[in-house]
């Protein structure tokens, strides 16, 4: 490629996955690590769910619960929804092999010279349940975009959806007489998914609804980014305190300022000036915008202004009622269209659960839905 590996690190920023400077979520993790040890003493493992908005660095959480695991000698695998009720899948992502098929074995009946008959019969696959309970040690199962469920198991014909729904139950309440735990990080529905497959209650410790990063997180963050990547000059407040008045402690769009900063960094010689930082803002408020472009894609423009129109009123971060939505969406559509589209935003992340109603997740794409659409 031509490219050195120290010159992508100055202007390439991945916005998915692990997080390259890491801050933050310090309950969460303490709430993790007690699970651990729990589970370790008591010899069972339950399911932790984290979900959130897009954006709100639920991968890169995952990956840290994670890595605290692997420290405790957990084994920590990646899974997907197939693994719950398909066993080569599971052997796959706990690198065991598959298990070759066996229809029949056959035995002969009798003792000595009196051999009566050859007995055969079918032998069972062992399903997943069997594998996990048959396993030895500490296991983290981590299973990432976990809204995908309600669409990936309940379409399933009753035998693989009653093997999956078993197994989540087997894990969430401790029954494989090992420690297993299930890490699951999805969009806010995630929690309806697992209703539907007979999970309906979590421990408070182990249900998370994943926010923006606190004020002093954010800052360091932004703080790594600019002085370890970006080589910057001198002290960085004055940059962190402007670029943090625009990203609202929210993961995606403090990426979306990385990258200029970083590319204004090289372009000054790392020297911070006024000029450099208002042209980072003005970028990073273009990449803010081109991320709540894609996240609408999915929509026709009349439904996203319908949905703004029913939003609009109410400060950013503020909860309408579920009712107020739907009315809303019903004076332009037929009230199952309505129900559906609701639920389609819900899908997407447009719209989240917000104390005893719902809101857009993100308070700056709040905003920008109503000045774009109203």
């Amino acid at each position: 490629m031509g490219t050195s590996s120290s010159s992508l690190s100055s202007t390439f920023v991945f916005d998915r996955g692990p997080a390259k400077y890491f801050h933050g979520r310090k309950q969460i993790l303490h709430d993790f690590k007690e699970l651990l040890k729990y589970s370790t003493q008591n010899n069972r493992g339950t399911t932790f769910l984290i979900q959130g908005a897009p954006g709100a660095g639920k991968t890169a959480l995952l990956h840290e619960c994670g890595k605290m695991a692997e420290k405790r000698k957990w084994k920590t695998v990646d899974v997907n929804p197939r693994a719950l009720w398909n066993a080569d899948e599971l052997r796959h992502s706990l690198s065991l092999g598959n298990i070759p098929e066996v229809k029949e074995a056959a035995a002969q009946v009798g003792a000595g010279p009196f051999v009566q008959a050859d007995v055969k019969s079918e032998l069972p696959r062992r399903t997943t349940l069997e594998i996990l309970r048959n396993g030895r040690g500490p296991l983290l199962l981590r299973l990432d975009e976990a809204q995908m469920l309600a669409t990936t198991v309940h379409p399933l014909p009753p035998d693989p959806l009653g093997i999956a729904t078993g197994l989540l139950k087997a894990i969430h309440n401790g029954e494989l007489k090992r420690p297993v735990i299930l890490l699951v990080g999805g969009l806010g529905t995630t929690s309806d998914s697992f209703r539907g497959l007979g999970i309906s209650r979590f421990s408070s410790e182990c249900f998370v609804e994943l926010g923006s990063l606190s004020k002093e997180a954010e800052q360091a963050v932004l703080r790594d980014w600019l002085t370890k990547d970006g080589g910057a000059k001198g002290d960085p407040t004055a940059w962190i305190d402007a670029i943090a008045q625009e990203t609202h402690g929210w993961p995606q769009h403090i990426l979306s300022y990385v990258k200029p900063a970083l590319n204004q960094l090289r372009t000054d010689k790392r020297v911070m000036t006024t000029e450099g930082l208002n042209a980072v803002l003005e970028a990073g408020r273009v990449g803010r915008a081109a991320y709540y472009k894609q996240k609408i894609l999915f929509f026709r423009g009349d439904q996203i202004r319908r949905l703004t129109q029913s939003v609009a009123e109410t400060a950013p971060g503020e909860p309408v009622e579920y009712k107020d939505i739907v009315s809303s969406l019903m004076t332009e559509y037929e009230s199952s269209e309505a129900k559906q589209l609701f639920h389609h935003f819900l899908e997407k992340g447009i719209l989240a659960k917000c104390g005893l109603g719902y809101a857009v997740p993100i308070p700056s794409m709040h905003t920008w839905l109503v000045d774009e659409f109203t």
